[in-house]
Order: structure tokens, then C-alpha cells, then sequence
């Protein structure tokens, strides 16, 4: 296998800086997830499957499978949008901003007076302070609003499970630039552009790759919303969706 010590620092400098907006590819990647995730809830509820634990679950790891196969598709794509990089390792072309130009500016300029305040002065030239010194209403919270956050505790801890998956999901996007840039240069690889390397290239590293840096947050998504389904399941049987939990407890 190749070994990625091996691989120039300026290839790899070249082929990150094709990758542009990472995030906003993987989040449009992650959109495309959870709209596959989605329609597989629902068609898996149109199917009978009402039990929201078991099907929440599966249409995470449905998803997962989608994710994987639009992250292949990006890699072939790389595959052919890399086409154009030299195999010689040459000096790579400085970053936009960093071509050693100095840049001069100014230093800022403010003005302004300092706070004012201002007093009513009366004819014999004291000023008048009033003071409202009358203690506001306090008012001891009632039986009726404790019975109210008893109710909307599952609904907060149902919410704060369903938040813990858009986190795990939101790492996966955090991650992308170096995610994406090592599948862009395990792209170049496996195009044979760089034939310097003394061992061949595994093919099928793009996926061990994907797997390291994202299995674990889908994992995660995957346990939050089994833990949400089982909740809603437990607290509103005959809850089938999140909206029908939700509508419960109006």
C-alpha cells in the first residue's frame, strides 16, 4: 500500500487547494443524507413500521449507506477533476494572499465625546434626584406551572437527544477540510498521477478512510435517536412521528 509520507508536501498542498468550500460540499452532501433518511422513514411507516425506536435507527444507518455512495461519487469526480495535476511534485503555486506582497493600512481613526448625562437644575441651581424605591411584586410560582414543567420535561429531554444527533451530524461537516482534501489526494492516487510511490495504491482506501473519520458520529446520530424513539415510544404509544409526540403535550 502507499504510503502517504512518501507523497510531496507540495502535491499535497496542490491537490487541498482544489478541494474549494469543503464544508459547504459536505454539507450539501449531509443534506442529501438526511433527505434520503427521511424518505425512508417514510416509507418505512407507509410499510406498518409505526415503532419509532426501530425505525429511526434504520433510516440512520439507511443514510449512512447513501452518505457512503455520494462520497464515492465525489471521489470519481475527483478522479477526473485532478486530471489536470502534474505527477512531478513541483513547487506548488502560493495561496492566494501569501505571495509575500506587504500589505500597509492605516491605523484607525475614532472620535466622539465620552458619556453625558444629563440633570434637571432647578431655580436655585441644585439639582433634583428622585428615587422609586417601592419594591416590585413577587409572585410564588403556582401548582399549575409546576405540573406545566413536569409535562414539557420529556418533551426537553426528547429535543436535547434529537439536538445530540445534529451535533454528531455537525462534526461530520466541521471535519470536511481534512476529510475531503485526504480523499482528494486518495483520488489522485488511485488516477495513477503520482507514480513515484513504490508500493501500488489500495483502491478501496477511500472507504477505510470515510469509516475513520465518520463512522463514530453516525454512531452516535444512530444511539441519540434510538434513545429518542424508545422515549417517545415509553412516554406516547401511539405516537408514530415526532410531530404526533410533540402534538401530545399541547
Amino acid at each position: 500500500m502507499a504510503g502517504r509520507n512518501d507523497i510531496p508536501p507540495a502535491l499535497k498542498a496542490r491537490v487541498a487547494a482544489r478541494v474549494s468550500a469543503p464544508r459547504l460540499q459536505m454539507s450539501v452532501l449531509v443534506l442529501l443524507t438526511a433527505a434520503a433518511g427521511f424518505l425512508a422513514s417514510v416509507a418505512l411507516s407507509a410499510a406498518g413500521m409505526d415503532a419509532l425506536w426501530l425505525r429511526y435507527p434504520l433510516c440512520v444507518m439507511l443514510a449512512y449507506v447513501v452518505f457512503l455512495g455520494l462520497i464515492w461519487v465525489w471521489r470519481r469526480y475527483r478522479e477526473w477533476d485532478v486530471s489536470g495535476l502534474d505527477s512531478d511534485g513541483g513547487h506548488a503555486s502560493p495561496p492566494a494572499g501569501r505571495d509575500g506582497s506587504e500589505w500597509h493600512g492605516a491605523g484607525g481613526k475614532s472620535g466622539g465625546a465620552g458619556a453625558s448625562a444629563d440633570f434637571d437644575v432647578l431655580p436655585d441651581g441644585g439639582a433634583r434626584m428622585s428615587f422609586d424605591a417601592s419594591p416590585g411584586e413577587v409572585q410564588m410560582p403556582s401548582l399549575d406551572s409546576a405540573l406545566d414543567l413536569d409535562e414539557s420535561l420529556p418533551v426537553a429531554v426528547v429535543l436535547a437527544l434529537l439536538a445530540g444527533a445534529l451535533l454528531a451530524v455537525g462534526w461530520v461537516i466541521w471535519i470536511a477540510p481534512a476529510l475531503l482534501a485526504e480523499l482528494a489526494l486518495d483520488a489522485v492516487l488511485s488516477a495513477g498521477l503520482y507514480r513515484r510511490l513504490k508500493h501500488q495504491h489500495d483502491p478501496d482506501r477511500w472507504l477505510a478512510t470515510t469509516l475513520r473519520s465518520t463512522a463514530w458520529p453516525f454512531v452516535a446520530a444512530t444511539l441519540s435517536l434510538l434513545l429518542a424513539g424508545m422515549l417517545m415510544n415509553l412516554l406516547v404509544p401511539d405516537a408514530t412521528s415526532l410531530s404526533a409526540f410533540l402534538a401530545h403535550y399541547r
